[in-house]
């Protein structure tokens, strides 16, 4: 065979070889397991993706510190857990292996994108308002700071899902500009301008399994309404931007245990317990795919009345 033939053979078992290499991870973890003791870049990573694996709903605060302590120790093992993995609470292969697989390139997570947190546009707001529209631009913070938030919620959401039998999560609001969100009269001080908040329901889970779940998921922040159908959950205490709105906001209950909204009525769906009957003044719970497809096509009202 001549030295050119070679060549060409060679080239061409050289693009075979490219055309299936496996895509790159989005995060380029080390070489050497993460453990309890370690410190750095790579351990802060591990603890953004981990943060929602955090058990506890005592409402203490998972650090996101780059320290490998205790806290990221009880995450990981939650996490090992759940996908089948040897629980060690030592980050190796396995475990970057399952991370890797819930990323994409763009960083963002399996099963969310980017376009399903961009701010929405109403014909009822202006063009200044309308003008971000399927972006991040024009919140508290730069857009870059926004990005990087909505990549926290959506690590979160991840967890969340899980947690829920992987059941879809529907979202008709993410992040919304200063003058979009005062158009559609939003909380002055609303998380939505800052990317670290979402307004959502999950296909076939009720809104009151979905908030239960969430306080076990370091989702700080849970609102729910007596006329509006979602639940909105936020991540207020790492949102340092806005240091007024850093503590926790869960709902309160009532003597029959039902969750309280802001007014003081019961939130969407909720009933006495131990009852099996919806009374003609509480919302039914509808929560299949069909409706939530309505619902996540809607976007926000025109006017939320100062609710976040």
């Amino acid at each position: 065979m001549g030295l050119r033939k070679i060549g060409w053979v060679l080239a061409g078992a050289l693009a075979a070889q490219l055309l299936f290499v496996a895509p790159a991870a989005a995060y380029s973890w080390p070489d050497e397991p993460l453990q309890k003791g370690d410190k750095g870049v790579d351990v802060k990573a591990l603890q953004v993706r981990l943060a929602g694996w955090y058990p506890y709903k005592d409402q203490s605060l998972f650090e996101i510190d780059r320290v490998f302590a205790e806290q990221t120790r009880i995450a990981l093992e939650a996490f090992q857990a759940h996908y089948g993995l040897e629980v060690d609470g030592v980050a190796g292969l396995s475990t970057y292996k399952v991370l890797n697989a819930l990323e994409d390139k763009d960083r963002t997570t399996e099963h969310f994108d980017f376009s399903e947190f961009w701010q929405n546009r109403n014909s009822n707001c202006s063009r200044r308002a309308n003008r971000y529209a399927g972006t991040f631009d024009g919140g508290m913070v730069p857009t870059h700071e926004v990005k990087r938030n909505v990549r926290r919620l959506m690590w979160r959401l991840e967890a969340l899902r899980a947690k829920l039998g992987d059941k879809p999560i529907a979202i008709n609001s993410g992040f919304r500009s200063v003058p979009y969100n005062k158009c559609i009269n939003g909380a002055s001080r609303s998380q939505h301008m800052y990317g670290t908040a979402a307004d959502m329901r999950v296909v076939d889970v009720s809104n009151r399994k979905a908030r239960n779940h969430a306080k076990g998921s370091q989702v700080h922040g849970i609102g729910c309404y007596s006329s509006l159908s979602h639940n909105h959950f936020d991540l207020r205490m790492q949102n340092e931007a806005l240091e007024a709105a850093m503590f926790w906001w869960w709902p309160k209950r009532d003597d029959f245990q039902r969750d309280l909204a802001s007014d003081g009525l019961p939130c969407w769906g909720e009933v006495k317990r131990g009852t099996s009957f919806f009374s003609s003044q509480v919302h039914h719970d509808d929560s299949s795919e069909g409706e939530l497809n309505r619902w996540k096509s809607e976007g926000e009202p025109s006017n939320l009345h100062g609710l976040d």
